[in-house]
């Protein structure tokens, strides 16, 4: 293949959201800019495209008061979250909730922690709703300003590997089926983890990626983390954790129709989800980003069911915007309804004694208070257990569906990548997904996904800083 060369200051790595804040800040800062998409697409898929649109930090406003951020990051990751990228993102996040309003992306103000909310908004029904909402009108957005700066957007190519330079990094990418070699003072990667990715999701997340919903755009397929790691980046040390959501069974084969909406987290950590066994798979108070992870490391991803009755369904049921009591039977989900247990157990494969004895162990659990004694213990002070009590009794098949990766390429507080031993590789950042180290811990802690583009606007500031 004939090879030729461009050189820059900066090369971002990916074009979705953090990869464009990235290069509209660095040109904006005077830099030349160009950003690297491997799609061809006009409105090329990814994450940012599809994204329902809150920025948010642990479900929390990020105007938050910055003390208060930084507790809810390390509360929620138990201790892992890296210090200095914590504080980094509850001290910024304010500040890019106004440079991005400069910018002139649109945001809404939803009430509670949906306080920013990437406009026009979709809330409406089931399936997968995108196209003139959200994140597709913020990358519209954001390329005309990158091209007003005078940057270049350059679809169809996709970087293969990097060289670190005495003076800056070398990327070596394919475009039209031509090598093309990109040299620059500094490189941002932002290319949005690796979900996409069946052997790097089969060796951290789950023995079985085929038996998890897909539930992202498809293009994150790991190339920033294996080009990081190439030249010496460290990468987080828990990777086995993963954003995702529970939804129908059906949602496996149902296409977009049943995802990302509705989801059924709400109803799984009100009530328990069992196994082919009739087996608890869980502690349910954790919520269900834990309860998708959790479910994900068991040997059938697949057999995993909710069961609950009359009164969680019109509660909890019910609490969603896109809430699964009526859309998941309104879209064909399965729904198994029966007035008794014994009779629901039937329904779903398993012995009635089986059934009838977990959910009143259950029971009785929440009423003489000693839900820790369960086998697995469920926590006091998570989502509230409803007791299964009220016909009619409900079974909701479920899968485990995975959005965004958490583990990934090690940053510190200034997106700066880190080597094994911790020192920064010069001229090489990281941002959003791709990065690890701020989401985890035992329970896969949850800090956020758009707000990680916060990274990308410290890495431009790093990278125009004149100490670096």
């Amino acid at each position: 293949m004939a090879q030729t060369e461009s050189n820059f200051d900066v090369i971002v790595i990916g074009a979705g959201i953090a990869g464009m804040v990235a290069a509209n800040r660095a040109a904006q800062l005077g830099k030349r800019v160009a950003v690297l998409e491997k799609s061809t697409e006009e409105k090329y898929i990814c994450n940012s495209r599809i994204t329902y649109g809150t920025f948010h930090i642990n479900f929390t406003s990020p105007v938050t008061n910055e003390d208060d951020l930084v507790r809810k990051i390390e509360a929620c990751t138990e201790g892992y979250a890296r210090k200095d990228l914590g504080r980094a993102v509850a001290k910024d996040g304010r500040r890019l909730m106004q440079w991005l309003s400069s910018e002139g992306i649109d945001l809404s103000d939803l009430g509670q922690y949906h306080t920013h909310v990437l406009s026009p908004v979709s809330r409406s029904g089931s399936g997968l709703k995108w196209e003139n909402f959200a994140g597709d009108i913020a990358l519209q957005r954001f390329e005309a300003s990158l091209r007003k700066r005078g940057a270049e957007l350059l679809r169809g190519t996709r970087a293969k590997a990097l060289k670190r330079l005495d003076d800056g990094i070398e990327v070596e990418a394919e475009q039209a089926g031509a090598a093309k070699t990109f040299k620059a003072k500094a490189v941002v990667i932002a290319d949005g983890g690796f979900t996409a990715s069946t052997d790097l999701v089969r060796e951290h997340i789950s023995r079985t990626p085929e038996r998890l919903l897909q539930r992202h755009g498809g293009t994150a397929t790991g190339d920033g983390l294996r080009m990081a790691k190439a030249v010496g980046a460290a990468q987080s040390s828990e990777m086995g954790s993963f954003y995702g959501h529970l939804h129908s069974r059906d949602a496996m084969t149902a296409g977009q129709r049943m995802w990302p909406r509705p989801q059924a987290d709400d109803v799984a950590a009100a009530s328990i989800v069992i196994d082919t066994s009739g087996r608890r798979v869980a502690d349910e108070g954790f919520g269900g980003i834990y309860l998708s992870n959790a479910i994900a490391r068991l040997p059938d991803p697949l057999g995993t069911t909710i069961i609950f009755d009359q009164a969680t369904w019109d509660g909890p049921g019910r609490n969603h915007v896109q809430p699964p009591n009526p859309l998941v039977p309104e879209a064909g989900g399965t729904l198994h309804k029966a007035n008794t247990i014994a009779e629901l157990a039937g329904m779903i494969g398993l012995a009635p004694q089986q059934l009838e004895t977990v959910v009143s162990e259950y029971n009785k659990a929440i009423d003489t208070g000693t839900l820790d004694k369960l086998s697995p213990p469920r926590r006091s002070g998570g989502a509230k257990a409803w007791p299964i009590k009220t016909a009619p009794f409900y079974a909701m098949p479920i899968c485990s569906a995975i959005t965004n990766t958490m583990g990934g390429i090690v940053v510190d507080g200034e997106a700066r990548v880190l080597d094994t031993k911790g020192a920064p590789i010069p001229g090489l950042f990281a941002a959003g997904s791709t990065v690890g180290g701020l989401d985890g811990g035992p329970h896969s802690g949850y800090v956020g996904g758009l707000i990680k583009a916060v990274i990308g606007l410290i890495a431009a500031e790093t990278i125009s800083s004149p100490k670096t």
